[in-house]
């Protein structure tokens, strides 16, 4: 039963791996940090109860773990629970909410390249002036960064709001004095030539 339900809360967590668009609303944030505290107590004391009851019992791996190892994974398990449902109720639920239920339209924001080294994400990076989500990060190619100045730049963002947040569908920039706009997908497709130009500013 308790490896049943991680194995769902892992669902969430899975979905950063091709996502980090999504920006979350700041009252969800704040209810999804309260109830992740408050879910991670009950789950230990639950388990902990289930224990005691003789109707669960650590994995054989467990036992064979040394008492060094088993002092300092034990502060551990908490941290980790809290995680896997912090990124559940602020992130993952949220977004599929707003896949299903949200609406598209724009929204103008300032926007600048970022270099990153790393080595389970894109290097070439969108920063927007407006998000500040700690897991947000909007990938481009390494040849559209080298094509962008150092600058900030206005953007135009295509989003899919609801009430709990909103996901980063598309993005229009405008950084040449002959207005020329360059669009791009999340997953760092350059599309030039369909894009339309923005108004001047």
């Amino acid at each position: 039963m308790v490896a049943t339900v991680l194995s769902f809360m892992f669902i969430g967590p899975l979905m950063l791996v091709f996502t980090h668009n999504f920006v979350t609303s700041p009252n969800i944030s704040e209810f999804a940090l309260s109830a992740s505290i408050a879910l991670t107590v009950i789950a230990l004391a639950s388990i902990g109860c289930l224990y005691a009851k003789g109707l669960w019992a650590p994995a054989p791996a467990w036992h064979e773990l040394s008492r060094l190892k088993k002092t300092l994974s034990i502060p551990a398990i908490p941290l980790f629970l809290f995680g896997i449902l912090w990124v559940n109720l602020a992130i993952s639920l949220p977004q599929f909410f707003t896949l299903a239920f949200g609406v598209m339209h724009t929204r103008q924001d300032l926007a600048s390249k970022e270099l990153h080294h790393s080595r389970r994400s894109c290097d070439h990076r969108l920063k927007l002036k407006s998000v500040s989500a700690p897991l947000f990060h909007y990938c481009i190619s390494e040849s559209l960064y080298n094509q962008l100045p150092e600058t900030e730049i206005y953007a135009e963002l295509v989003i899919r709001e609801s009430a709990l947040g909103y996901s980063v569908e598309d993005i229009l920039i405008n950084h040449s004095a002959a207005n020329n706009a360059l669009k791009f997908a999340p997953s760092g497709r350059w599309d030039a030539p369909s894009a339309r130009p923005l108004a001047p500013r």
